[in-house]
């Protein structure tokens, strides 16, 4: 069995979570990772990795290749090491106080960042697109 990507699922109309995917897709070179806005996802998908959609809503979560989920400021450690192994950053996202910081600012994203009319889904290179990973 071929592994997947991992796939980074966020908040597709949220600033502050669109402004993360630009820019970690700006930095994902090998396109390590695919981009999915939860908005967008079918809702069979939703249900093979177990995420009810209420769990969407204020969180990031990372479907690994082997279909293990990580979500919030855990997703983006793991986006971390996975982009940009800089091993002490990613760490500093991988502790109680990172999550209480993550869930105390999800909750309040719209208020303090806004939010888009639309979905925002990053744009996929030739050769990404070519994977069909």
């Amino acid at each position: 069995m071929i592994a997947r990507k991992p796939r980074l699922i966020y908040d597709g109309v949220c600033n502050l979570c669109t402004g993360a995917v630009r820019f970690l897709n700006a930095i994902d070179r090998k396109h390590a990772v695919q981009y999915a806005p939860y908005q967008k996802l079918d809702p069979k998908e939703r249900k093979r990795n177990g995420i009810t959609s209420s769990e969407f809503v204020g969180r990031m979560h990372i479907v690994r290749g082997d279909g293990s989920v990580v979500r919030g400021a855990a997703a983006i450690a793991e986006a971390c090491k996975l982009l940009a192994p800089i091993i002490v950053m990613c760490e500093l996202f991988n502790t109680p106080a990172a999550e209480r910081v993550y869930d105390f600012i999800a909750r309040r994203r719209y208020r303090l960042f806004g939010c888009r009319g639309s979905c925002y889904v990053p744009p996929v290179s030739g050769a990404a697109a070519n994977e069909g990973g």
